[in-house]
């Protein structure tokens, strides 16, 4: 019998175009938490770099802190020695963060940092009482923080070069 159709076919092919709609429909929707879960490693991965950077360089020149802000190349707080951060470069970071005209602005603190405009970086320093280093425990920031976007927050512990040698906190937040 030419033309006709088994039910036997017809429920086969039912059957297959469901399983192949519903593994497509499954993979389809895998993708953005797979594409979520990139974006946060990549953030974890960026707040790992710049804390090891910032908190273990002297940054270029080493004393940039006394240099016009278009010499220096690389912003860091060690003095040199390691886990011992530079009260005047925190200074000097949080002086420049102010907006314009009385520091550099945060944007231009940024770009030196190397992060491109999907990112930004918090870095507050405080002593383990709370107390903040410098004038504020936001030693540079964005003047708006997103608390939607994916940040990653890396907590660094160090000795502050003054008299005391007091210990002090610093957190470094990338947010993307």
């Amino acid at each position: 019998m030419k033309g006709v159709i088994e039910i036997e076919f017809i429920i086969s092919v039912f059957i297959f175009i469901t399983t192949m709609s519903f593994v497509t429909f499954l993979i389809v929707s895998s993708i953005p938490a797979f594409h979520n879960t990139a974006v946060g490693e990549l953030v974890k991965s960026r707040s790992y770099q710049f804390a090891e950077i910032m908190f273990m360089d002297e940054g270029s020149p080493t004393n940039w802190q006394i240099q016009p802000f278009a010499d220096v190349k690389r912003i860091g707080f060690s003095t040199g020695k390691r886990y011992v951060i530079d009260q005047s470069k925190l200074d000097q970071l949080a002086a420049l963060c102010q907006p314009e005209p009385a520091g550099a602005g945060y944007q231009s603190v940024k770009n030196r940092l190397g992060l491109d405009s999907n990112y930004d970086i918090t870095i507050e320093a405080s002593y383990l009482d709370g107390a903040p280093v410098t004038a504020e425990a936001v030693v540079c920031g964005p003047l708006i923080v997103s608390q939607l976007r994916q940040q990653f927050h890396f907590t660094r512990l160090g000795i502050l070069n003054t008299a005391d040698q007091k210990m002090i906190r610093m957190i470094f937040t990338i947010t993307r």
